[in-house]
């Protein structure tokens, strides 16, 4: 069944999240001139509105993320993600739990992240992927690493797509898929090798996810024939994803 959420005509982007410090799952959507941030209310069985914040968000709006603090009681909005340094992200948010600071200030263009995913997985993890890497980070964007587990995987091909699961991610790119897990692997010396957990390349097909919410699908078609019809596949053996 499909229930229109009201006034949310020319919504761009949302984003959709539990706190589990109070139990309430929260509905934010960036409108041209405002956000608007809604409650779930089991006894009505739908999404009531509680605030709308007047301000201006950048536009395309490439992120648009929650993230959940155990000292706010609403969520804040990542818009945006820095790069400071390489072991060092600066997250760009809306903190909707301020009665007078809803405007924000952005990274300059020039150290902004051309961000592909960006998720947090518990209290102080947060993990983003931009170009060819997959960083994890806490809350204040900090790279976290320790001896069992990596902080930062690189492929060799821009990522387009990734699923993030229980220790490891898929990244997806134009002629496949590579999984690479975050359990760091000991070298020697002190350093680490990430591991490839699954791969799929075939420079013959374009593919493109379809979905991955739980399951993940697939579209692939000829590379050197863009208007033919194209096969439809479902990617199994993997854990299931955060979330």
């Amino acid at each position: 069944m499909t229930v229109k959420v009201p006034d949310t005509k020319g919504c761009s982007r949302c984003s959709v999240v539990r706190n589990p410090y109070n139990g309430f799952r929260y509905l934010c959507g960036a409108l041209p001139d405002s956000i608007f941030l809604m409650q779930w209310y089991d006894p009505l069985n739908k999404f009531m509105l509680l605030k709308n914040f007047n301000c201006t968000v950048p536009s395309p709006l490439k992120v648009f993320e929650l993230f959940i603090s155990p000292d706010c009681e609403y969520p804040l909005v990542c818009i945006g993600v820095g790069l400071l340094s390489r072991t060092q992200l600066k997250f760009d948010h809306i903190n909707l739990n301020s009665a007078s600071s809803w405007q924000y200030e952005m990274t300059p263009v020039n150290l902004q992240a051309d961000v592909v995913y960006v998720s947090q997985i518990d209290r102080d993890t947060i993990i983003v992927c931009y170009d060819n890497v997959v960083k994890v980070v806490n809350m204040q964007g900090r790279l976290k690493s320790n001896r069992k587990q990596a902080a930062e995987l690189h492929f060799d091909f821009n990522v387009e797509h990734l699923v993030c699961l229980q220790d490891s991610v898929l990244a997806f790119y134009k002629h496949g898929m590579q999984g690479r897990s975050f359990r760091a692997n000991e070298v020697g010396c002190g350093s680490s090798v990430d591991e490839v957990t699954q791969e799929i390349c075939d420079k013959t097909r374009i593919f493109r996810v379809l979905g991955s919410d739980r399951v993940v699908a697939l579209e692939s078609r000829p590379a050197d024939e863009s208007a033919a019809a194209s096969n439809l596949y479902i990617l199994t053996g993997h854990e299931n994803s955060y979330g």
